[in-house]
């Protein structure tokens, strides 16, 4: 072996033996233990992280899932000793994020956040982080972003190989009962108007659309009660938008279809793409050549084929926090988007 192979190696060794002792100096307390707790928690362990205690306002579902992952359950929420901990991750109820997320930044705990809806408090958060010494990161969930057949498409779009983007059209529907089939949808937040479903999702979804095809202004539209549900939630929002991009953006997002839908066409100057988030599945076609590609997402060997791009965010998360990465969305970014729902709502007609 020559030397510089086996530099090489000894590097490569090094490398390995920091990223345990890392790994091993992180300390997570989970709060939240539902079905995106669970999710974070599987994600933290797929990486390499097992030293994670759980806390939930339902103390029997922390016991639970604390049985169910080998995880540690906190009982009472006073028992917290938040300087134990290094990372704190947020899967709760929309509304009540920003409140765990100014003890994280009191605390100077590395804080990740799932998918917010409201805007509320948003701002009080950035000023909170903004006048503390910047040694621990506070990431707002973007986890479509880490999908790879959107990492694919946004590389597409910036190849302009097809030219101009001139429309897009996106439709998600998904019937509520089936999102937690455990539970009835009056017993977790979606059924509330504030953090309604179809609401969520528009956050969700704008978070990376916004990425893809700029920001949206001259909205119009409607959100519309079907009264299908028998909650009171607008279960339709249907809207048209011009991106900073000027590209033509028609979004619907549903909770009533009872095939789960996440497709988004778009047509270019030269080219088509239709981005299938159920299948999982890209295609494109080339105009020039009049030929298809086809790119199908990757499947995880240890875990939930589904949740690659999840276990991708959260890596980063981490990563983020040991200097190793950079995470790609701000807590500005997503008060951006938490913004341009309410604007969505402010100039779309609502049919009662």
């Amino acid at each position: 072996m020559s030397d510089q192979e086996n530099t090489s190696n000894q590097s490569r060794t090094q490398n390995f033996i920091n990223n345990l002792l890392n790994m091993d100096s992180i300390k997570v307390i989970q709060i939240g233990a539902g079905s995106m707790g669970r999710r974070r928690i599987r994600n933290l362990k797929h990486i390499g992280i097992n030293n994670i205690d759980c806390y939930d306002i339902r103390n029997e579902r922390a016991i639970h899932v604390a049985g169910m992952y080998g995880v540690n359950p906190i009982r009472e929420f006073d028992d917290i000793d938040w300087q134990g901990y290094t990372h704190l991750i947020i899967s709760t109820p929309p509304d009540v994020h920003m409140q765990y997320a100014k003890i994280g930044i009191k605390n100077s705990l590395n804080t990740f956040i799932e998918a917010s809806v409201t805007n509320e408090d948003v701002s009080d958060v950035i000023d909170l982080y903004n006048r503390k010494e910047k040694k621990f990161l506070v990431a707002p969930s973007c986890t479509m972003r880490f999908d790879p057949i959107i990492i694919q498409t946004k590389e597409i779009l910036e190849s302009n190989q097809f030219g101009k983007v001139l429309n897009v059209n996106h439709y998600f529907g998904q019937y509520l009962p089936d999102w937690h089939p455990y539970e009835g949808i009056r017993d977790f937040y979606v059924s509330n108007r504030q953090t309604g479903a179809a609401r969520e999702i528009v956050a969700f979804d704008l978070v990376y659309l916004t990425w893809l095809f700029g920001e949206l202004s001259r909205f119009n539209g409607f959100t519309i009660n079907t009264g299908i549900l028998g909650v009171d939630i607008d279960d339709i929002y249907s809207f048209n938008a011009i991106t900073s991009r000027k590209i033509a953006l028609q979004v619907t997002i549903e909770v009533l279809a009872r095939k789960s839908i996440r497709e988004t066409r778009v047509i270019c100057e030269k080219g088509y793409m239709l981005i299938d988030n159920v299948k999982g599945v890209l295609e494109v076609f080339d105009s020039s050549s009049k030929s298809w590609r086809y790119f199908e997402r990757p499947q995880l060997s240890s875990t939930f084929s589904s949740e690659e791009m999840y276990v991708r965010e959260l890596k980063c998360f981490i990563d983020s926090t040991l200097g190793k990465e950079v995470f790609p969305y701000t807590l500005e970014e997503d008060l951006r988007v938490l913004n341009t729902l309410v604007s969505v709502e402010s100039n779309c007609l609502r049919i009662s």
